[in-house]
């Protein structure tokens, strides 16, 4: 009888405990709750809403490199052929971090500068930009890009973003 009652106790424990968090194991990068995701839904406000799964990867860069890309494939793989249009989102390639600074190329930049929009394009590098700096002692990132009619390349911290978006830890 104690051993039944101390296994149903453990049951419902880890039920309430663990009820209505996302799964994070093992990590999907396809889940948008592995990054900073821009929310444009909210009438008058902008938001940039911390995936849950984020405490989980926020010490392994290339972890984060792979939710902002959606995808744990090689970012070289999703690389358009020159002469042909990207059909995909950008996606970020890791080249370096140094002191407080990330760099990253984006590769199918034209995505971004052409395709998306200012509004899309913000979003992406606010959302990269966030994801990025969660990374212990990474205060920056650099982007690598040509620039286009809707973006730019350069070096963004989180307080180039906060007059147009607004942090939200979470949704709840």
């Amino acid at each position: 009888m104690k051993k039944t009652c101390v296994y149903l106790f453990i049951i419902v424990w880890w039920v309430l405990l663990f009820a209505g968090i996302p799964s994070c194991n093992p990590i999907d990068y396809h889940n948008k709750e592995c990054r900073w995701i821009a929310d444009l839904s909210q009438p008058g406000r902008d938001l940039l809403i911390r995936g849950r799964c984020l405490d989980r990867i926020k010490n392994d860069l290339e972890g984060l490199i792979k939710a902002v890309n959606g995808s744990d494939r090689d970012p070289e793989s999703f690389r358009t052929p020159p002469g042909t249009e990207p059909l995909g989102p950008p996606k970020l390639k890791l080249l370096r971090f140094e002191s407080d600074l990330v760099v990253v190329e984006v590769i199918n930049a034209v995505s971004l500068t052409q395709r998306m929009g200012s509004t899309g394009a913000d979003a992406f590098l606010a959302e990269a930009t966030f994801t990025l700096t969660e990374f212990p002692g990474a205060e920056a990132v650099e982007f690598r890009f040509p620039e286009g009619d809707h973006a730019a390349p350069g070096t963004f911290t989180r307080a180039d973003f906060l007059d147009r978006w607004e942090p939200l830890e979470n949704r709840d």
